[in-house]
């Protein structure tokens, strides 16, 4: 999907979660290209999009690994390893899938953040 069509999804309702969760990542993914040219608005947004869904769904591990990642990429690194340190927290309450699998890699970025410039 387009960035247009995750829009439309979100206007039909604004608080649902995984509406703002594909946005958020879609945004993250498209930042620079040329359906988001503005780096850092793009990141922005999907940071503002991707912070809605945690709080509403905070079961979802996905948002912490793709919020944290926009957040490193804006250089707002202590709220990246605050958010990085709840998904891997919340990753252990889950059984095995239900993105669980997010855990080491969610390590490793909190890792790099401790160690210093990314």
């Amino acid at each position: 999907m387009n960035l247009a069509t995750f829009r439309k999804l979100l206007a039909i309702d604004p608080s649902d979660p995984l509406s703002r969760f594909g946005l958020g990542k879609k945004l993250f993914e498209a930042a620079g290209s040329d359906e988001a040219p503005d780096t850092a608005a793009a990141l922005s947004e999907a940071v503002e999009h991707l912070s809605i869904a945690n709080a509403r769904e905070p079961g979802h591990l996905a948002t912490y690994h793709f919020l944290s990642q926009a957040l490193i990429r804006l250089d707002r690194k202590t709220e990246a390893r605050d958010v990085l340190t709840r998904g891997i927290e919340r990753a252990s309450l889950v059984t095995e899938g239900m993105g669980r699998d997010l855990a080491p890699a969610m390590r490793q970025m909190l890792a790099t953040l401790d160690e210093g410039p990314m």
